[in-house]
Parts: C-alpha cells; sequence; structure tokens
C-alpha cells in the first residue's frame, strides 16, 4: 500500500487553523513535493463534510453541501462538481492512512486557504468574520462586536443549543462552545432568572430539529429569527401554537373527536396556568421536573400507553408525556390507553421576507425575542406591538445582543456594551442589517467568533444561536 507515496515526503511541524481555531492532529498533516496533505478523516471532522472510500478502486468521495470532489490515488485528475481538475500532487497512501491535498479539497469545499512560510502554517477561512469597532451611541461611546456569517457557504449550518441539551436549565456560555466547538455562537431568548425557586425556563419560543419545542410566548406576535436547513433565513413576527390530533380512537362514543382534536397550552414549559394541556418531550431532560399535580398521559410511538396521576414523571425517549392539570383532567377519556395521537406545528407569521419556509417541516430552528429593530431596511422599534413593557428591555441603557439578515445574505450576530434599544436598532441598520431582532442582554451578552469569545456574560444563560461546520 505504501507504494503508492512516491518521493519527497516528510512530516514537519505543519499548524493548521480553520476559522482561527487551530486543529489538532493525532496523525500530522505532511509535505509531499511542496503541497500539504492530511488523512481523510480529518476533513469529515473538521470541514463537516460526508467522505466515502471506495476500497476496491482507490478512489475518495468528499460531500459537503451542494460540493462534490473525488479523488483517486496515485491520479493527477481529480473531479470537482463534475468538472475535471488537474492536481500538482495526487492523493498517496502513507503507513495505512489515506492523504488528500489540503489545499485543493479546502478550496473545491469554497474556502480560501492561505499559506504563511514564515511560521510554516495554514490559514483556511470559513464563511465567518469577526471584529470589534467603537461607535457613537446616546449615552457615550460603546464597543461592538460583529460576526458576520455568509450563509452562502455551503460548509455551515445553523442551530439552536440548548444549555445541557435540555430545555429549562443553565449552562455556562464558555461551557456551551467547548461543548460544540462553533465558529461562531451568541445568546439566545430571554429566560427566567427572578426566582430561583422556579425553573430558570424560556421566555420565549424555540423550533429545534424541525419542530416547535418550547412555547413561552403563543400569545403574541414574537420578533422570531428562523432558519432551514439549507441556510434560508428569516427575522419575522410569529405566533406558533400547536395543534393536537387523533388517528385512533379506541372509544366509538367520541369518534367526532377526529375533527375536533385536542388542544395544547405549551409544550416543555411548568411556569404555566395550572389548568392548562401541557406537552414534554425528551428535550425537557429525563423527567417533566413539574411541580403541579395533575394526570400524565404517556405516549409511546404514537400511542397512549399508560396514564399516570402525579407531577414529576419520565418522558419515554420515543415519545412524550401529555400532562392535564386542573380542570383539564376532565378530559382523561379523550386519551385513554390505545388512543392513537399526535400534534402538529402551526405559525401565524406576519412581516416575513420569506413567508414560504414558514412550515411545518421547512423550518428546521427558530427563536423568538425582541422587539423587532429594522423591517426591510427601516427602523420599526415598536415594543409596545409585542407586548414587551419591561423597561430593563426598552428603556435602560445596557449591553445588547442582537441578530441582522443583509441583503447580501449574511447573518449579523453583534453584541454592544451599552445602550438604548434605540441605539442598538440604529447600530444595526449601520451595520448594513436590512432585517433585525433584539436578543436577551445585559448579564446574558455573549458572543464567540473565530475562537474567540469577544463578550463573555456574567451569568448562566439558557441556549444560544450557533454556527457549525455542517
Amino acid at each position: 500500500m505504501d507504494a503508492y507515496i512516491g518521493n519527497g515526503i516528510g512530516g514537519q511541524d505543519i499548524a493548521i487553523y480553520i476559522g482561527g481555531q487551530k486543529l489538532s492532529f493525532d496523525t500530522p498533516p505532511l509535505n509531499k513535493e511542496g503541497r500539504i496533505f492530511v488523512p481523510i478523516r480529518y476533513i469529515a471532522e473538521y470541514f463537516g463534510g460526508e467522505v466515502e472510500w471506495d476500497g476496491q478502486n482507490q478512489i475518495v468521495n468528499i460531500r459537503n453541501g451542494s460540493s462534490f470532489v473525488s479523488l483517486k490515488i496515485a491520479f493527477k485528475f481529480a473531479g470537482v462538481n463534475g468538472a475535471v481538475k488537474v492536481l500538482d500532487v495526487p492523493p498517496f497512501i502513507y503507513n495505512g492512512r489515506t492523504y488528500v491535498p489540503l489545499r485543493f479539497v479546502s478550496e473545491a469545499l469554497g474556502k480560501e486557504v492561505r499559506w504563511d512560510d514564515q511560521n510554516r502554517v495554514v490559514y483556511i477561512e470559513t464563511g465567518v468574520e469577526s471584529y470589534t469597532t467603537t461607535v457613537a451611541v446616546s449615552t457615550g461611546t460603546a464597543t461592538v462586536n460583529v460576526g458576520k456569517v455568509s450563509l452562502n457557504d455551503p460548509t455551515i449550518k445553523l442551530e439552536v443549543v440548548n444549555a445541557q441539551d435540555q430545555i429549562g436549565v443553565l449552562e455556562p456560555f464558555e461551557s456551551m462552545v467547548k461543548r460544540k466547538n462553533p465558529l461562531a455562537a451568541i445568546n439566545g431568548t430571554f429566560f427566567q432568572v427572578a426566582d430561583t425557586s422556579l425553573p430558570m425556563e424560556p421566555a420565549a419560543n424555540l423550533v429545534i430539529n424541525g419542530r416547535i419545542e418550547h412555547l413561552g410566548t403563543p400569545e403574541k406576535y414574537a420578533s422570531t429569527f428562523a432558519f432551514t436547513q439549507d441556510n434560508q433565513v428569516d427575522i419575522a413576527n410569529v405566533k406558533m401554537k400547536l395543534q393536537g390530533e387523533y388517528t385512533y380512537i379506541p372509544n366509538p362514543e367520541l369518534e367526532r373527536l377526529y375533527t375536533q382534536g385536542w388542544y395544547v397550552g405549551t409544550i416543555n414549559r411548568a411556569m404555566w396556568g395550572e389548568n392548562s394541556i401541557r406537552v414534554f418531550t425528551p428535550l425537557r431532560g429525563a423527567t417533566t421536573r413539574l411541580n403541579v399535580e395533575g394526570i400524565n398521559v404517556i405516549v409511546r410511538n404514537g400511542e397512549v400507553v399508560e396514564q399516570v396521576t402525579g407531577t414529576n414523571v419520565p418522558i419515554p425517549p420515543d415519545g412524550y408525556v401529555i400532562h392535564l392539570g386542573g380542570t383539564e383532567v376532565r378530559f382523561k377519556d379523550r386519551f385513554e390507553v390505545g388512543t392513537r395521537l399526535s400534534y402538529r406545528d402551526i405559525y401565524d407569521v406576519r412581516n416575513s421576507s420569506n413567508p414560504d419556509m414558514w412550515q411545518e417541516g421547512v423550518i428546521w430552528g427558530a427563536l423568538s425575542a425582541g422587539p423587532r429593530l429594522i423591517t426591510n431596511g427601516e427602523i420599526t422599534l415598536d415594543p409596545a406591538s409585542e407586548l414587551l413593557d419591561i423597561p430593563k428591555i426598552t428603556g435602560q441603557p445596557l449591553a445588547r445582543s442582537a441578530l441582522g439578515i443583509t441583503q447580501n445574505n449574511e447573518l449579523l450576530m453583534v453584541t454592544v456594551s451599552k445602550c438604548t434599544i434605540q441605539d442598538l436598532a440604529t447600530v444595526m441598520k449601520d451595520l448594513g442589517a436590512y432585517n433585525a431582532m433584539n436578543l436577551d442582554g445585559g448579564a446574558s451578552t455573549s458572543l464567540y467568533a473565530n475562537g474567540k469569545f469577544l463578550a463573555t456574560p456574567t451569568r448562566k444563560i439558557s441556549n444560544a444561536l450557533m454556527v457549525l461546520p455542517r
């Protein structure tokens, strides 16, 4: 196998950075005839690509988003998105590892590569740019940190990340970044911190992995940032709700429910009216963590398997719990064992630049906060229309976080050291945002980009929006 390496190969102390982050290798990069090669598994690990190895034909196929690269061991011709390209030095096998040319593969996947010969460092730029500047605001001057993400980069993806990977708990921002290793990250929605006896739950709506997973503000058109799996994005004012449906009802006397369905008050939230129906999914954690008595309907694989009276009950990993609280226990006969049911996501959308994406199965992730700062290039600040009357949010100068979308299909992740909400709207417009919204701020203000913490919170947070390798 090693006969493929030819001459002029050597292992050297070469450092490689992607998006400002230094990569670690247990098998070091190699220099062959002046070209840097890395084992193919690192392409998948650090670029997020899918690597296929055809051992019989000695062919490596690499897929990342819409990009496709095909390489053959010891062969100087390669396929890139259907076109034939010529390699200076072909791939090879060395010590049982398959090595591919780093620059060629990186550029074929849409990355910009720079070589620092003096320090023997390879820099691979991603679709993330970051910088810090100072601006004038109504209270004086403020530091503005910016992470700018090209949403046209097929090698990145967006993700709403919960603290400790569950809803209703907190985690240090630094810990979340270390755990997920993103290219960029910013703190997300508001959350409950005033009463330590209550769950630290988001005070807003969350969509995760294509489903509504938390309803904190179903009664209002909340400013909401959303994205699809192919990086379409939108900022809109959205009401979200869940609607329960039946597919099989054992009791023929209840057949009217096929058209009526069942209602859901909220999901993965303890802080709600006692007389309500709530759903708890595995993203809540191992149990419902509820302190309200009621009847808990256990659903597995779409079928009711049990009814349990109590408060904190286990959530099945292949289903969910429907909690009937207070007066709603009167509906227990509608959820008898053997009933088959489901629920669907409903979006009521205003002020959208991309209304077609607001469908269950199309929206992949979303988080709401507010107020809206900019709509179609104009400042449209109106906290009252979003039922936001908290002085810290609407009036006082404090640290701020915001999201914006430019007309060039870039995502702006921004923090400001101290300003009013009016100042924040102006800052976002000056940065080029065509649509923008406020996020949680104050002690939660957090921003990470290209290997650096640009703004660090003074408290743990509930959730974050992250940019990750695909």
